[in-house]
C-alpha cells in the first residue's frame, strides 16, 4: 500500500444517480443489502436467470418479495372462504359442472 494517493489522478465511474434510478422518487430507489437466503433458493433463480430474456436473479428474487407483501389480504380472503360452507358448496357445483 502506497503512503500517499494522488486524489487527482483517480477516475470516477460515476457521478450522481444511477441512469436506471434517475426520476425515481426515494422510496422507488433500490438498496443495497446484504441477504443470507437458501442456496437452493438463490440456485433456483439463477437457472431461472440463465434463460434467454429472463430478468436477472436478484430482480426476479425482488419481484418475488414485493408479490409476498401484496398476497396477505388475498390469503385472508381464501381463508374466509374456505371457511364458508355455502362457498364451498357453490365451488364444488361449479366445478363437477365444468
Amino acid at each position: 500500500m502506497r503512503k500517499e494517493y494522488d486524489l487527482k489522478a483517480l477516475k470516477v465511474k460515476r457521478r450522481g444517480v444511477l441512469p436506471a434510478l434517475k426520476g425515481q422518487t426515494a422510496d422507488q430507489a433500490k438498496v443495497r443489502v446484504t441477504i443470507a437466503l437458501d442456496r437452493d433458493v438463490v440456485e433456483h433463480y439463477k437457472q431461472a436467470a440463465a434463460k434467454r430474456g429472463a430478468l436477472p436473479y436478484q430482480t426476479q428474487i425482488n419481484q418475488a418479495l414485493r408479490r409476498s407483501i401484496d398476497q396477505p389480504a388475498t390469503q385472508a380472503l381464501k381463508s374466509e372462504l374456505l371457511k364458508d360452507k355455502d362457498f364451498i358448496r357453490s365451488l364444488a357445483r361449479e366445478v363437477a359442472h365444468g
